[in-house]
This record gives structure tokens, C-alpha cells and sequence, in this order.
């Protein structure tokens, strides 16, 4: 048959030649960048997730799956569950094996039925109040600490972690919520101690002897929720259920900053919606001005600050620590965002263009770990949702920082064609002296 035989032309159709233009056509570009410095992870935590289920990759029918093959004679631990594309129902959750199932956010948490009686006799208090959203979004550190306790936490599982990220374009780390003092001395303790700064909840600051406090760069506090568990502290209104949830009333968190004034060390605070971060300011703004000092002010997050809260900031010195990964809440969240919402998430132009912060100086860039690394971070900075959340390349880079105890390069491969960016080496890596 003709085409069939030796020396037989190939058959060229037009869905061949498609594919053979798109491909030719391709603008892929390649750029090396610095091994980078996450300015926000939460480290311990995450090390001790290693041991953990993480279905934060798989989807929705395969999670579920996954789930219900679980281990009926003990407590497995699940991370990366996004209940935008996996709601658990009550149903769902009296027919699961024992799991305590941990939002990708890490904001919320849900136990299966059979689950209970092993979570109260580990954590009793955190069982207790599993149900109550307010009382959970009000006690983030001690749950981070429960879940700590849960995985488990030790020195090999730290540095398997923080080598993990090295690959990924992530030499060093903020560690935002070191979740206890046990967890405090196993990373201070480490090798990799250079690579890691160490911020800690009040009470946890309070507990501490002089030569732990010595290692912190200071307190962090938790204003409010988070989009993925519909608690951020937005005006709203959401598209289903959702409230502004507060950790603090205004008095008892101006009374919480007068005392950590006197500390002589750094202040941060996560604020996502706009009220938090008007509650944030106000707070500052009588604490500062009654006498309180901090080595640093940071707000994390910030995704809907507006133009005036920015210039507010600005004129207090604040950094804004942001998440430009969070950019693609935008299109993760139209279950549950307006379209006022999806547009004034991250709004990183008007920051830096109007008000004049300068990413590497008061503008720092992290990843909550959601996920790892720069690729995704890098990816949403130039390819988002929307042009008011564009960074350029030197701009990310910047808001990262070179990493700290180690150094090396990180090659990137740009695909303007896929909108998307990945990480193609890391080369050489050299620990500092």
C-alpha cells in the first residue's frame, strides 16, 4: 500500500503541522536567578507534615479514594486538603477511616467521626473545640502545635525538609510560627541553623528563658483567618458561607502590642482582609505612638489592602510580607469571592507603583509553603489573573532576597506560550563559612 514500504514519506495532516507550529513558535526563555530566601514558611511544621498524606496534588476523586483506604486503628494525619474542590459533609466524614484532615490553608480542619476518640486522647482541648471556627481561627498557634505534636518532629526529618527545598530554589527560610520550644531547640540546635529566622507566638515568647528569646527575630500574631477556610476578615460579602473572624478584640490587641513593645523585638502580624489589616494599623498607630518600639514591623499577607491603608503603612515604616503564589487565589476562589474580590487580591502595581514600596526594602516575598519553592511564585508574578498583581522577574527575585547560610544559582525556564515557569537546575550550592 502507498506509504506503507520502505522510503515512505511520513503523512503530514493538518493536526501534525498544528502541533509543529505551536512548537516552533514557542517562546521559551532561559534565566538564572540566586538561590533564594523564603521571607515566610512555617519550616518545623512542614517537616514534620513529611511523614504525612499530603493530597494537595491529587484530584478530588483520587483523594477521596485515597482517604477511605486509610488505616482504621489509628489517627493518620492529612495535609493539603482544599475544600474548594473537596467539600466534606457530614456523611463524608461518618463513613472515613480515623483522619484529622488539615486545610491546604492550614487554616481549619476536619475529623472524621472515628478519628474523635483518638485526637482527645492526644490533644483533648483541640478535639473539644474542633467544631468551633472562632475558637480554632483564634488559637492557630497551639493547633500548628498539636499538629506538630501529631506528625512528629525531629532533626533528620528537618533537614531532609530544608534539603528538599534547595532543588526547588530555596536555600533559607523566615520560620513564621515555630510552633514550640521543643521544635525552637531541635532547629536552633541543627546545622542549618544560619538558614533559618525564628518567629514565635506571644505565649510562646513569654515562656521562653533569655538565651531562647536571644535567638528570635521576634512575635508573631494571627488577626484573622484565610480565604480557603472563608474566615479572612473581608467586608464581603461572600458568595456562600463566610464570616470575618478576629482573633482579637481592638483593646485586647492594643493591650497585647504595648506589652510586646517593651520586649525589644520584632513585631509581625497576618492580616488577609481589609478589616484586619485597618485593625493592624490602628492598633500600630496608638502603640507607637504611646511608646511601643520593635526592631521591625511586619504585616503578612495584606491581599486586599487598599491604596490608603498602603500609604498608612508606608508612613509607619511596615513591611508588607507578601505571597505572590496567593495571586492565583483569583482563580482558586470563584466559589466563594466576588469579582471585587478576585481583582483587588495582591495588588502589587498599585503598592509599588502609587505608594512606593520597593520589594527587597519594605516589600518582602515568601511562600507560605503553598506550595514550596519559586516556580509557582514565579509563575503567578508573570503570568496572573490580572495586570494589577504583575511583578516583573527583578522584582520577585528582589522581595525574596538571595539566601541566607548558603549560596548557589537556580536556572529557570520562562514558557510564555504555558504562562508558566519552572526551576531546570540549581548549581553550584556552597554552605557560607
Amino acid at each position: 500500500m502507498a506509504g506503507q514500504g520502505e522510503g515512505a514519506r511520513p503523512r503530514v495532516g493538518p493536526a501534525w503541522l498544528a502541533k509543529y507550529i505551536v512548537w516552533l513558535y514557542r517562546s521559551t526563555m532561559t534565566t538564572t536567578i540566586p538561590l533564594l530566601h523564603d521571607n515566610h514558611n512555617h519550616v518545623s511544621l512542614y517537616a514534620a507534615f513529611s511523614s504525612c498524606i499530603d493530597i494537595s496534588r491529587s484530584a478530588p476523586d483520587a483523594a477521596l479514594a485515597l482517604l477511605r483506604g486509610l488505616p482504621e486503628d489509628r489517627l493518620s494525619v492529612v495535609r493539603g486538603w482544599k475544600s474548594f474542590e473537596l467539600p466534606m459533609t457530614s456523611e463524608e466524614l461518618s463513613s472515613l477511616p480515623p483522619i484529622i484532615l488539615i486545610n491546604f490553608s492550614l487554616h481549619g480542619f476536619v475529623v472524621s467521626d472515628s478519628g474523635v476518640p483518638f485526637l482527645e486522647t492526644t490533644v483533648p482541648e483541640v478535639a473539644s473545640m474542633r467544631n468551633d471556627q472562632a475558637w480554632c481561627e483564634a488559637n492557630v498557634p497551639p493547633i500548628f502545635a498539636a499538629y506538630c505534636g501529631l506528625a512528629g518532629l525531629d532533626a533528620k526529618k528537618l533537614g531532609e525538609y530544608i534539603d528538599r527545598m534547595l532543588p526547588l530554589g530555596i536555600g533559607s527560610s523566615d520560620e513564621m510560627t515555630v510552633p514550640t520550644i521543643q521544635a525552637l531547640d531541635v532547629c536552633s540546635s541543627s546545622p542549618y541553623d544560619k538558614r533559618l529566622n525564628y518567629w514565635v507566638a506571644p505565649a510562646l515568647y513569654e515562656k521562653m528563658d533569655i538565651a531562647r528569646r536571644g535567638l528570635v527575630s521576634g512575635i508573631k500574631l494571627f488577626l484573622d483567618g484565610a480565604v480557603g477556610s472563608r474566615s479572612a476578615a473581608i467586608e464581603g460579602p461572600w458568595i456562600g458561607p463566610g464570616k470575618a473572624m478576629f482573633t482579637y478584640a481592638d483593646d485586647v490587641l492594643l493591650a497585647i502590642l504595648r506589652r510586646a513593645g517593651a520586649y525589644g523585638t520584632g513585631l509581625s502580624a497576618h492580616a488577609i482582609g481589609e478589616l484586619a489589616i485597618e485593625q493592624a494599623l490602628s492598633a500600630i498607630e496608638v502603640a507607637v505612638r504611646e511608646g511601643a518600639r520593635f526592631r521591625t514591623i511586619r504585616l503578612e499577607h495584606v491581599q486586599y489592602i487598599d491604596v490608603n491603608q498602603a500609604r498608612r503603612a508606608k508612613d509607619l515604616g511596615i513591611v508588607l510580607s507578601m505571597q505572590p503564589n496567593f495571586t492565583s487565589d483569583s482563580i482558586d476562589y470563584t466559589d466563594r469571592l466576588t469579582e471585587s474580590y478576585l481583582k483587588r487580591n495582591n495588588p502589587f502595581r498599585m503598592l509599588i507603583d502609587e505608594v512606593g514600596f520597593e520589594p527587597g526594602r519594605d516589600m518582602l516575598f515568601g511562600s507560605d509553603g503553598m506550595p514550596d519553592g519559586i516556580a509557582y511564585a514565579a509563575t503567578q508574578a508573570l503570568f496572573p489573573a490580572y495586570p494589577s498583581q504583575r511583578l516583573s522577574l527583578d522584582e520577585l527575585v528582589a522581595g525574596y532576597g538571595t539566601a541566607k547560610g548558603v549560596s548557589g544559582t537556580v536556572t529557570l525556564d520562562i514558557d510564555d506560550t504555558e504562562r508558566r515557569v519552572s526551576v531546570s537546575g540549581t548549581s553550584p550550592v556552597r554552605l557560607a563559612p
